[in-house]
């Protein structure tokens, strides 16, 4: 207790409310033990969280590691506190501006340390980040400094789905406070499901003030389908492959030739491993969000390597699957809706009598919908089928309408708005129920932006984006008739139930929701480079504020509009435009060598 005692005092004046809270916990989370060479070591549910051997060693090796990462004037963070040994470390490691803080996940397991070791003067130089998942989240997002995070795996296991909270937490707080303009390129498919969501988030980034360049590869589809026409299976698929490598090399050169911030592909884009490592060694970021089912479509076994940040509509085992296969970093980023697309209609008596039925399906059909679909046609209500791929479907000839024939997104949205229960079936290979149903597909957001009333089959991550007071779900097949029969007898209860998942979809599941929590996610993560321009720091008037810009440049920042980012091509393109008869100062000079410099190091082809 003395050792405690004397802790305590230091961070006494500077955080009074953790010091009291600490002196009313019990202690006692973690099991002490003397290490071979004699310091205290911990363990924690029966895990080592520091060396049995040399725990001070251990955690030189580990800071050592982290302070390759960490540049002056960042805000270090650290998740993960055990005894504190590596937090030592890591703050003797620190550069020059920097801070250090910790996130207290466990005041009893903080009272163990502090308990056992005297921690000397730099603890008291330590921000301490304690209190609720809000509360923690709104501390380190009131920080002026870009954060670094660190994570001391056993120290922080045991508290991995708290940090997973802060986490997203974070990125929420930190999505309202982006004011800086990014660059990025979007990558789009071929053709596919991804397209459409392509346009949408290229729309979102354009809402949220960013500049995009769209690299829309659907203009090659049919050059892609003629490879369709070869009657040798091995011809056909040796033909596409080198036809995606050939819109590979195509994106790159489009990216040379203006290029982003940050490139984001879509499922599905074609760009090959290569190309991606290529991007890779000459600083390009790279994210891609695969709004698949991992399970299904597997191609990304082979990419998971390639891409610097992936987004995914799964969790748990589908992040494990991406990081087993090479994946750096892998974040959840469930679907959403364009509220400009996806909207509440009036439609004509016309347009109601073509699209309108009691129940509707829209949809591909996969095998699943082809057995399940035909169970659901009764004499009680009407039914209509829309969509492709439903060739050989002839239980469903009944309903199915314009022959099978895909239908646009337009048509789409009249058909929500027009049906009185729109039938939400999530794709599936088998024949039944989803056995593995965790992701919660485009159409659930659509359906509810629309102001549409859906059945939706249960999905393991519809709790966290729908309360029940906004979604009606089903577990088994014999559930669905009975409540088709109740939800037409109640059209007040559809209307009321479709009105609260519309707004909840305003208020929190549309695409500019979602680029701003990848952006912000981005922006945590790489905090010197979209981080610093998100924050606005590469803005004209901040740059000229900063004390350690040189003074000879600041006269050329005040050339430029306060609020506009400024970039060393922004400032070469500058002096040249002078004319060839002016003359050049050195600093002119530097600068125009040094954007020569960097043309030849981002040359991509």
């Amino acid at each position: 207790m003395q050792h405690l005692r004397a802790n305590l005092n230091g961070i006494q004046r500077t955080f009074p409310e953790l010091v009291s809270a600490l002196e009313e916990s019990p202690g006692g989370r973690l099991a002490i033990s003397s290490s071979r060479e004699g310091s205290p070591t911990a363990k924690q549910e029966e895990h080592w969280i520091h060396s049995a051997y040399d725990p001070r060693k251990e955690a030189r090796t580990w800071a050592e590691l982290q302070a390759k990462e960490w540049q002056a004037g960042e805000l270090g963070v650290v998740l993960g506190t055990g005894l504190l040994y590596h937090v030592e470390a890591l703050f003797a490691l620190k550069p020059a501006g920097a801070c250090l803080a910790v996130v207290i996940s466990d005041i009893t397991a903080f009272k163990d340390a502090l308990t056992v070791r005297v921690m000397g003067p730099w603890f008291n130089a330590i921000e301490w980040i304690w209190g609720s998942t809000d509360d923690m989240a709104t501390q380190l997002a009131s920080k002026s400094a870009p954060l670094r995070f660190f994570t001391n795996v056993p120290a922080a296991r045991p508290y991995a789905a708290q940090h997973q909270e802060l986490d997203v937490r974070l990125r929420q707080v930190l999505a309202t406070r982006q004011h800086g303009r990014l660059h990025v390129a979007v990558v789009g498919p071929i053709y596919g499901g991804s397209l459409p969501i392509t346009g949408y988030v290229v729309r979102a980034l354009e809402s949220l003030g960013h500049r995009f360049t769209w690299v829309d590869h659907s203009v090659h589809h049919a050059s892609y389908n003629r490879f369709n026409t070869f009657r040798d299976p091995r011809h056909r698929l040796s033909m596409q492959s080198r036809f995606a490598d050939v819109l590979s090399m195509s994106t790159l050169t489009e990216l040379s030739e203006d290029p982003p911030d940050l490139v984001l592909a879509m499922a599905q884009a074609p760009l090959s491993l290569g190309a991606l490592e290529h991007l890779r060694r000459k600083k390009f970021m790279t994210a891609m969000w695969f709004v698949e089912n991992y399970r299904h479509l597997t191609y990304w076994q082979q990419l998971a390597p390639g891409y610097d940040y992936w987004f995914v509509i799964q969790q748990d085992d589908c992040h494990a699957a991406l990081r087993r296969a090479g994946a750096p970093h892998v974040s959840y980023l469930p679907m959403a809706a364009d509220p400009t697309i996806h909207r509440p209609l009036t439609l004509s008596m016309n347009e109601q009598l073509e699209f309108g039925s009691d129940l509707s399906f829209v949809g591909a059909g996969y095998p699943n919908r082809r057995m399940l679909l035909p169970r659901w046609i009764q004499k009680d209500w009407t039914f209509k089928v829309w969509g492709n791929e439903w060739d050989g479907a002839g239980a469903l000839s009944s309903v199915l309408q314009r022959h099978g024939a895909r239908i646009d997104t337009d048509t789409c949205v009249k058909v929500f708005n027009a049906s009185s229960i729109n039938l939400n079936l999530h794709s599936n290979t088998s024949e039944g129920l989803d056995p593995a149903a965790d992701f919660v597909n485009p159409r659930t957001f659509e359906l509810a932006a629309c102001g549409a009333f859906q059945l939706v089959d249960r999905r393991a991550l519809l709790p966290d984006l729908f309360s029940e007071n906004e979604m009606v779900s089903f577990e088994q097949v014999e559930e669905v008739p009975s409540l088709i029969r109740t939800w037409l007898r109640d059209p007040v209860g559809r209307r009321t139930i479709a009105d609260a998942a519309r707004q909840r979809v305003l208020r929190q599941h549309t695409y500019e929701h979602r680029m701003k929590d990848m952006l912000a996610e981005l922006g945590m993560r790489e905090p010197d480079r979209l981080g610093s321009i998100l924050r606005g720091d590469r803005n004209a008037e901040t740059l000229a504020a900063q004390t350690t810009t040189p003074s000879e440049l600041g006269p050329l920042l005040r050339q430029f509009p306060s609020g506009q980012r400024v970039e060393l091509k922004d400032l070469a393109a500058n002096i040249r435009s002078r004319g060839a008869a002016t003359e050049l100062s050195r600093e002119d000079l530097l600068i125009l060598m040094l954007d020569s410099y960097r043309t030849e190091t981002r040359d991509l082809v």
